[in-house]
C-alpha cells in the first residue's frame, strides 16, 4: 500500500481543480490534484466551447445575476449567484495571469486561439493551465481514482483509492476539494468524456453528505449522433445557412419562438430545444444541414474544427440529437465553499444551488473559475494550522475497505461493458429529456434487476476493478434521478414531467434532498429559504 501526505487534496484535474489547485499551492500549502485519467485533457474542461459568462463594459453585474435567476425558476441560492457575478471579472483577470487568452464580448469572454486554429477553445484553455501546473511544485497523480473520502468525526482525514497499475493508495490530507464534475457520462446520448460518471456525487453520499436536486439534468440540443462519430456539440456562432429537417423533410423548430436564432437559443432555450428536438426524433431521425455554408466559413471555428473529420459534413446532412449535457444539482457549500464535513470543500459541477432548474449558457466555466479560487484559498487557509489526524482504529477500517474491494467473490461472471452500455440505455430511456411516471417506475425496476448483476461482477482483471466501481455509482446517481423524477410532480426549468408539463410554484417551488442510508435513497423536501428547513421525507419501493 502506497501512503502519501499532504495539505490539500484535489481530487478532480478539470477547470475547477486545476485553478483550486494553483490558488492552494500559491498560499503556500503542499497540493495534491489526482485525475482519473490524464490531467486536463481528460476532462469536461477541454471539451468547452470557451465562453463565460461575466461582467463586461456592455453587461452589467446586475444583468448577470437577473438573467441566472431567471433561468433557474426559482430554486437558485441567490448567496451563491452573488458571489459568482461580483466574482467573474476577477477571476478572468486571474485566467488571463495564468496564460489563458481571452477576449471581451458582449455577455462575458471568449477562449480565442490563433486566426484560424481549428482547436477547441477548451483544449486551448486546458494547455495553458496544464503548463501553468507543471511549472509549480503541486504533485500531479494521473490515474488515481479515489473510491473513498476518509471522515473521522465530522473531520476529513484523507481519501483512499487505486491507481491504474492496481497499486492501493491512502492520501493523509488536512482538506480536501471536491472538484469532479458531474455525471452526463451515465446517459447512453451524453457530449461529456466518458469518465464523467458522476463520481464525486457517491463519494460525498458515501461520507454522509446529502445531495441536493439531482433530478434537474441539462441537454444540449446540438449533439453530433452519427453512429462513427463522436458525440460532439455543434457550438456557436452558428451559420445562418444552418437548417434542421427530420425524415419527411419537416423542421422540427419551425413556428418556435427562437424563429432560426439559434445562437440566442442555445443561450436562453436549451431545454425547449432538447425536448422538442427529442420528441422529434422519437418519431424519425432528425438532421443539420450545413450545405448551404459558404466556403470561407469553413475556415473558421468552429466549423473548421468539424472538417478535420472524414465525415463529409460539406456534403450531405448529419443526425443531430439531444444528449445530456451539464447536472445542476450537487453537494451544498456555503460562500467560502465549505461543505457540511470539516475541511471538505467542493467547486464546479460538483455543486449545487448557483444554476437552480437550468443552467445559463456561459456559467459552468465562470462557476469553476470563481469556486475553484475561493475553495483553494480556503483550503489551505483550513490546513495551515492542523495536524495529520488519523486514529488507528480509523486507519485498520479503511485499509479493510481496501481489501474488500480487491476480494475475489465466487459466483457468476457478468460482463461489466455489457452491463455499463445496458445501464446508459436505461437512463436515456427512462431519465432523459422527457419523463413520465410509467416510465420512471419501470426504470426504477430495470436498475434493481441490473443492480443485481453488478452484485455479481467479481474483478479477475484490474479494468474490472474500475468498471465495476464505476457500475456502483452508476447505479447510486440513476436511482436517485429517477426517484426524485418520480416524486416532483411538474415541470421546471431543465425538469420536464410529461404527465405534469406545468411549473407548480405553490407545490413545488423547494428543493430535493438525496441521502444515502443503509444503501437505499432516502429523499426529502426543503424550503426555498434553506433556514427553516421544513422536510417532508419519501421513501419509495417499486414492484
Amino acid at each position: 500500500m502506497e501512503e502519501i501526505k499532504t495539505d490539500v487534496l484535489v481530487i478532480g484535474s478539470g477547470l475547477a481543480g486545476i485553478i483550486a489547485g494553483l490558488e492552494a499551492s500559491n498560499a503556500g500549502s503542499d497540493v495534491v490534484i489526482t485525475g482519473k485519467f490524464a490531467i486536463g485533457m481528460g476532462t469536461n474542461s477541454s471539451l468547452a466551447g470557451g465562453f463565460f459568462a461575466a461582467e463586461t463594459s456592455s453587461f452589467s453585474k446586475e444583468a448577470h445575476l437577473n438573467e441566472t435567476l431567471t433561468y433557474g425558476k426559482g430554486l437558485n441560492k441567490k448567496k451563491l449567484v452573488k458571489v459568482m457575478t461580483e466574482k467573474g471579472r476577477i477571476g478572468i483577470e486571474k485566467l488571463l495571469e495564468y496564460g489563458v487568452p481571452l477576449v471581451e464580448g458582449k455577455r462575458g469572454y471568449e477562449v480565442k486561439g490563433e486566426e484560424g486554429s481549428s482547436q477547441l477553445p477548451g483544449v486551448i484553455m486546458m494547455k495553458a493551465l496544464v503548463d501553468r501546473i507543471r511549472k509549480s511544485p503541486i504533485k500531479l497523480f494521473p490515474g488515481l481514482n479515489i473510491f473513498e473520502l476518509i471522515v473521522e468525526d465530522n473531520e476529513i482525514r484523507g481519501a483512499f483509492g487505486f491507481l491504474r497499475d492496481g497499486r492501493n493508495v491512502i492520501v493523509y490530507s488536512k482538506a480536501i476539494i471536491l472538484a469532479t464534475g458531474g455525471g452526463g457520462g451515465i446517459f447512453f446520448r451524453n457530449d461529456n468524456q466518458k469518465s464523467i460518471l458522476g463520481d464525486g456525487y457517491a463519494i460525498a453520499l458515501k461520507a454522509g453528505l446529502p445531495i441536493f436536486d439531482l433530478e434537474f439534468v441539462q441537454f444540449y440540443p446540438f449533439v453530433l449522433a452519427e453512429p462513427r462519430l463522436s458525440s460532439i456539440i455543434l457550438v456557436p456562432p452558428f451559420p445562418k445557412e444552418m437548417r434542421f429537417f427530420d425524415a419527411q423533410g419537416r423542421d422540427p423548430f419551425e413556428d418556435s419562438e427562437i424563429k432560426g436564432d439559434y445562437h440566442k437559443g442555445i443561450i436562453f432555450y436549451r431545454d425547449y430545444l432538447s425536448i422538442r428536438l427529442y420528441e422529434a426524433s422519437k418519431r424519425c431521425d432528425v438532421y443539420c444541414d450545413l450545405r448551404d455554408v459558404p466556403d470561407w466559413k469553413w475556415m473558421r471555428f468552429p466549423l473548421n474544427f468539424l472538417i478535420k473529420s472524414k465525415f463529409p459534413f460539406r456534403k450531405r446532412p448529419f443526425l443531430i440529437s439531444p444528449a445530456a449535457h451539464f447536472f445542476m444539482g450537487g453537494v451544498e457549500i456555503d460562500e467560502s465553499c465549505r461543505t457540511e464535513i470539516s475541511g471538505l470543500y467542493a467547486c464546479g459541477e460538483i455543486v449545487w444551488g448557483i444554476h437552480g432548474a437550468n443552467r445559463l449558457g456561459g456559467n459552468a466555466l465562470t462557476e469553476c473559475l470563481v469556486f475553484g479560487e475561493i475553495s483553494g484559498k480556503q483550503a489551505a487557509q483550513y490546513a495551515k494550522p492542523k495536524e495529520f489526524k488519523l486514529s488507528p482504529l480509523m486507519k485498520k477500517k479503511s485499509e479493510k475497505r481496501i481489501k474488500e474491494y480487491l476480494k475475489k467473490k465466487k459466483g457468476a461472471f457478468e460482463r461489466p461493458k455489457d452491463i455499463l452500455r445496458e445501464i446508459k440505455d436505461l437512463a436515456w430511456k427512462y431519465a432523459g429529456p422527457v419523463r413520465e411516471e410509467t416510465g420512471l417506475k419501470e426504470g426504477l425496476d430495470r436498475l434493481r434487476y441490473i443492480e443485481e448483476k453488478v452484485e455479481r461482477i467479481y474483478p479477475e482483471e484490474l479494468k474490472d476493478l474500475f468498471l465495476k466501481k464505476d457500475l456502483e455509482n452508476i447505479s447510486i446517481i440513476l436511482k436517485a434521478i429517477l426517484k426524485g423524477s418520480l416524486i416532483r410532480k411538474e415541470s421546471r426549468g431543465s425538469f420536464f414531467r410529461k404527465d405534469f408539463p406545468k411549473q407548480d410554484d405553490e407545490n413545488w417551488l423547494k428543493n430535493t434532498s438525496y441521502k444515502l442510508e443503509n444503501g437505499e435513497i432516502i429523499i426529502s423536501h426543503k424550503s426555498l429559504c434553506h433556514s427553516e428547513r421544513s422536510e417532508e421525507s419519501f421513501n419509495i419501493t417499486t414492484g
